[in-house]
């Protein structure tokens, strides 16, 4: 088993969000996280990656407790986080957001063959790569975040809302590219609104609903579930 978090309680000082959430991701799989605005979706993302300390419940990770440990540990041991927002350095060009990702690399020649490697799977990037990040569309940057989070090829991707404010067109690029990686045997954990799109090429799904999880399922059986359907997927 990869990563699993086990009745996760967090929030924001005196305000809890979790109230025992709980979500696995087994190795090779998309696991997607879907539900209400306000619901603790990205406050789990927050509190696995450690960027919030949970009141109680426990984050494991190949067997390893990692709930205490910082972001730059998680970091170490494969873990990876891409926040809402299409999170890169818009003062830095491409390629040195790229070198950015490739910091816990041994040498600097393992990160320009990382880059190079980069530029081949991304060539949207390779013509891009001398611009500064901050002058990317919003597609592009969440393309050059998805590159630079896959440059030291992260066994766990956590990724929050990967689609937020993107066009249908490029929608579509991302998601491609979240399959090309997984198929490499990286497992990913996404939040996201757009859960049409992300259960259509989910392994599994959750549900979360008011800081607990409400439901758990394959993701086409999340897809084809009628209350699902109802309450989340706007049909």
């Amino acid at each position: 088993m990869r990563l699993q978090a086990q009745e996760i309680h967090a929030g924001y000082g005196k305000i809890e969000v979790l109230h025992g959430a709980s979500i696995r991701a087994d190795e090779g799989e998309i696991v997607c996280i879907i539900g209400p605005n306000g619901s603790g979706k990205s406050t789990l993302l927050k509190t696995i990656f450690g960027l919030l300390k949970p009141t109680n419940g426990t984050v494991c990770f190949n067997g390893t407790d990692i709930t205490r440990l910082e972001p730059e540990q998680k970091v170490r041991l494969g873990i990876a986080f891409i926040p809402q927002g299409r999170n890169v350095f818009p003062s830095l060009t491409v390629r040195e957001n790229l070198e950015m990702g490739g910091t816990i690399l041994d040498d600097g020649k393992a990160v320009r063959r990382a880059i190079e490697e980069a530029l081949d799977a991304y060539p949207l990037l390779g013509r891009k790569i001398r611009e500064r990040a901050g002058n990317l569309s919003g597609g592009e940057k969440q393309i050059l975040s998805l590159a630079r989070a896959d440059m030291v090829k992260p066994h766990l991707i956590l990724m929050d809302e990967p689609s937020i404010g993107l066009s249908p067109r490029m929608i579509d690029e991302v998601y491609v590219k979240i399959s090309d990686i997984n198929r490499r045997g990286t497992t990913f954990a996404i939040v996201e609104q757009n859960a049409k799109k992300a259960l259509s090429i989910a392994h599994r799904g959750y549900v979360l609903d008011l800081g607990r999880t409400r439901l758990e399922d394959t993701g086409a059986g999340l897809l084809n579930n009628e209350e699902v359907k109802k309450l989340y997927l706007g049909g």
